[in-house]
């Protein structure tokens, strides 16, 4: 059995998570150049991290929305907290609507 007086557990203090200096990277989509996203998913595929995520604007209810549509859906930023700043989504992004910046 072991004696609980001679084990030396250290003291952990909690980190306060708002006064850390955290800076995301800021992911703009240019939706004039975006218009349907579900065309192309090339910047959907080549995240590694999933930042990216499709979302529907115009939703009907009992109507499902056509996906060749343009403006229906739309590409935004959900995890940008995970974004690298590798780059690979500007690269692969063939009509240049994405843009990176910290």
């Amino acid at each position: 059995m072991i004696d609980k007086s001679k084990l030396k557990v250290p003291k952990v203090t909690p980190v306060d998570l708002t006064k850390l200096p955290v800076k995301l990277p800021k992911i703009e989509i240019d939706m004039t150049k975006c218009t349907v996203p579900f065309w192309c998913k090339k910047c959907l595929q080549s995240c590694s991290q999933l930042v990216l995520q499709v979302y529907c604007k115009q939703l009907t209810k009992l109507k499902e929305s056509d996906p060749r549509q343009p403006g229906v859906y739309e590409i935004i930023a959900v995890r940008r907290d995970k974004c690298n700043m590798c780059n690979k989504c500007v690269e692969v992004c063939s009509e240049k609507a994405i843009t990176i910046t910290l």
